[in-house]
């Protein structure tokens, strides 16, 4: 850790630390090594921005488009995935085209999409909705990222001119967008989701997965508007909002992170819900279409 500057602190009552974090909610911190008085910390901490108000996912973007072509080292199929009815499905020859916003996009992500059958576009955050219709994408999806994603009005914006138009996934960030971009509210939670330990129901199926979250702003289930959206995921530690999905067009989003593996592959079933819904878009006189 010396050799490659990595800071390190030890000693310290880590349970008191949690416990306190508890109470009083997440808080701005700094680990200094080179003998600064508390104090002169305490003042610098304090000057540190709020995670409330930040727009981030300019800053964490990609410069440029570009295409994305590699799948999982190992494909793994899970018990759930024979539920679903996936084990037994013959590789499919058309791949479905997928235009991913990069808010701070999650490589394993990528590698799903793939695995999944899907040809992949990344494009940068700002990325009008018209140069991505323009790419004549099978489906769009929204990833996560850093920050408020009240801020984000551009991503917000875009959103609503893409809804109806082409299938969206959104993931963490992309599913506070969506929530904002179908008229709802979002608001910063106490001390965030983080680890990878995190009970979630699935309201439509009834089955609990375990996942992986990192995230410190929540939709509102309350603002969103009951006679278009319907919640169909929750938070078994707190019961906030984790999943929902359009009751009539082509979109849904689910706030944790599918593409890790804290189940291993409890919600590997999202990304072909998403394949499914691009197939069923695509369909001539589909009524979605």
């Amino acid at each position: 850790m010396n050799r490659h500057k990595i800071p390190v602190i030890w000693d310290i009552d880590t349970r008191a630390l949690v416990r306190h974090i508890r109470d009083i909610g997440a808080l701005r911190g700094m680990v200094s090594t080179d003998g600064t008085p508390a104090e002169q910390l305490i003042f610098e901490a304090k000057q540190l921005p709020s995670m409330a108000g930040q727009e981030l996912a300019s800053r964490v973007t990609c410069g440029k488009p570009y295409g994305w072509d590699k799948g999982s080292v190992e494909v793994a199929i899970s018990p759930w995935s024979e539920q679903m009815g996936e084990s037994n499905a013959k590789p499919e020859s058309v791949k479905h085209r997928v235009v991913a916003f990069d808010y701070g996009i999650k490589q394993n992500i990528l590698r799903l999409l793939v695995d999944h059958n899907c040809e992949v576009w990344v494009v940068p955050a700002q990325t009008s909705a018209e140069d991505v219709l323009g790419m004549k994408p099978d489906g769009v999806f929204l990833s996560n990222g850093p920050g408020d994603p009240e801020p984000i009005g551009y991503a917000i914006e875009n959103i609503r001119k893409l809804i109806g138009h082409v299938p969206i996934f959104g993931i963490c960030l992309g599913h506070q967008l969506c929530g904002l971009a179908l008229g709802g509210k979002t608001f910063k939670l106490k001390f965030g989701h983080h680890g990878s330990n995190h009970p979630v129901k699935n309201l439509l199926t009834e089955q609990v997965e375990i996942t992986a979250q990192n995230h410190g702003f929540c939709v509102d289930p309350d603002s969103l508007p009951s006679r278009d959206v319907e919640i169909t995921h929750v938070n078994l530690n707190d019961h906030t909002n984790e999943g929902m999905r359009h009751k009539k067009l082509p979109l849904f989003s689910v706030q944790y992170h599918p593409e890790a593996s804290p189940g291993p592959h409890d919600s590997h079933y999202l990304f072909t819900q998403f394949t499914d819904m691009m197939k069923e878009f695509a369909q001539p006189g589909s009524s979605r279409r």
